[in-house]
């Protein structure tokens, strides 16, 4: 773990490995061996099922997985609220629109570890939407975002 870094929670997931949350990452632990590590910035959003005592995130990018934590059945609402917490921090600002009658797209501006702003796309039921509609409108809500929180307009 970074010296910087904050624990900001840990819990036991069902199978005995240790989640560690910190401000910008989340860690699987196993005795002292960090087994796996993401940044929040790769995920969209997060859903707790506390009956289930899962928690799912929506991975951004085509290049990371979604995520997926079994912590077993329980009924701590807070687990859910801390890690969605984590995912949301990182978002800056984002706008939404549609393409479609059902299908949008999402642009977020995000904060990564080091400070340094970028932004993200995320298309929702977009299959049937135009190719060149859904490039219009990411491009559109890109200059806006961008404007929005004074970061440079390509």
């Amino acid at each position: 773990m970074m010296k910087s870094e904050r624990r900001l929670w840990s819990g036991e997931l069902a199978d005995g490995r240790t989640v560690v949350v910190t401000e910008h990452f989340g860690r699987i632990v196993d005795g002292s061996q960090i087994v796996t590590e993401w940044p929040w910035v790769n995920y969209a959003s997060g859903e707790w099922d506390g009956e289930a005592g899962r928690f799912d995130a929506l991975a951004i990018a085509d290049d990371v997985e979604d995520l997926t934590l079994d912590f077993g059945p329980q009924s701590d609402l807070d687990i859910g609220l801390i890690l969605s917490d984590r995912i949301e921090a990182s978002i800056v600002y984002h706008e939404t629109a549609l393409v479609t009658d059902v299908g949008w797209v999402r642009v977020f501006v995000r904060r990564n570890p080091d400070g340094s702003m970028f932004t993200q796309a995320l298309g929702y039921n977009i299959d049937d939407a135009e190719p060149e509609k859904v490039e219009q409108v990411v491009n559109e809500l890109e200059v806006a975002v961008r404007e929005t929180v004074g970061m440079r307009v390509n």
